[in-house]
């Protein structure tokens, strides 16, 4: 991957709300407690296309989608704690950055922590994996609920919006580094490359790009719920596994980001509920 000025681009973490829940689920060698899980977003500026989201977090969207059976389910297994001040719009229009400014929202799954605000985006094209949007589009209910995915908060024109990962230029990953394939070039640039990481979700992508301050970086989702699995070569608890999208994949892609991180220490990991990923966006720091 060339590292040239014109492939870089700049990020900053933003958190938006946090849901509770047991973090022996997480990380098998973690007590048996309730702790903090923040819901990260990462906002990107590429020199040539502007504006691109990493997912966008929660949202008072997901509040109002969540309010009725068998919606309401999800909220009651994952409590949120939000408000109004962390949406990533409003985050954003503090920024002097508007909604219509974002002009790409690169989404990583469909769980409600990932795409709760992607309604307050009107203008932004949504890139996804085809094979993730095909898993959950016809979903309805509580075949909707065990999915983690709940359908009023994507906007009824989302299939007019949406473009493919797979649709894209594959970009050999693997030869440079070892591990993970496929990998797709998004912009034809090698600027921002998705990265699939199946198994939390099917059809789950990262994204790996260089960051003009930070280096490069890997945004690797729900492959890992922190930096301290991945050192500790720690997986979940095997009743988190029952609710996964597939046990053999995660567990393929966990020990490959392992040996990833073993191997490219310098490539700083941001799993979207690490502890440190949060650090870094409460201290503003890239």
């Amino acid at each position: 991957m060339s590292n040239g000025s014109e492939n870089t681009v700049e990020s900053t973490l933003f958190t938006t709300g946090y849901c509770r829940q047991i973090e022996r689920f997480t990380r098998r060698d973690a007590p048996w407690r309730m702790n903090t899980f923040d819901a990260l977003v990462v906002l990107i500026h590429h020199p040539r296309i502007g504006y691109l989201l990493f997912d966008t977090g929660y949202a008072t969207h997901f509040f109002t989608e969540t309010s009725c059976f068998p919606y309401s389910l999800y909220r009651a297994i994952t409590p949120v704690i939000f408000s109004k001040r962390d949406a990533l719009v409003s985050q954003l229009n503090e920024r002097g950055i508007p909604a219509t400014a974002i002009r790409f929202i690169f989404l990583s799954h469909f769980h409600g922590d990932h795409i709760a605000g992607v309604r307050d985006f009107p203008d932004a094209v949504f890139i996804c994996s085809q094979e993730a949007y095909q898993h959950i589009r016809d979903k309805r209910g509580l075949a909707a609920v065990r999915k983690g995915f709940v359908p009023g908060l994507l906007p009824p024109d989302f299939s007019k919006r949406v473009r493919f990962i797979e649709d894209g230029k594959r970009y050999p990953f693997q030869e440079v580094y070892g591990v993970f394939d496929p990998v797709y070039d998004l912009f034809g640039d090698e600027s921002l490359l998705a990265v699939r990481l199946s198994g939390h979700a099917p059809g789950q992508y990262g994204l790996f790009f260089t960051d003009r301050i930070a280096g490069p970086t890997l945004l690797c989702a729900d492959a890992a719920w922190s930096m301290e699995a991945i050192r500790n070569q720690s997986e979940p608890h095997p009743f988190t596994y029952a609710v996964m999208g597939g046990k053999k994949e995660y567990r393929r892609h966990f020990q490959q980001l392992v040996a990833f991180h073993q191997t490219q220490p310098q490539v700083r990991i941001l799993p979207s509920h690490c502890p440190e990923a949060r650090s870094i966006a409460k201290g503003g720091e890239r």
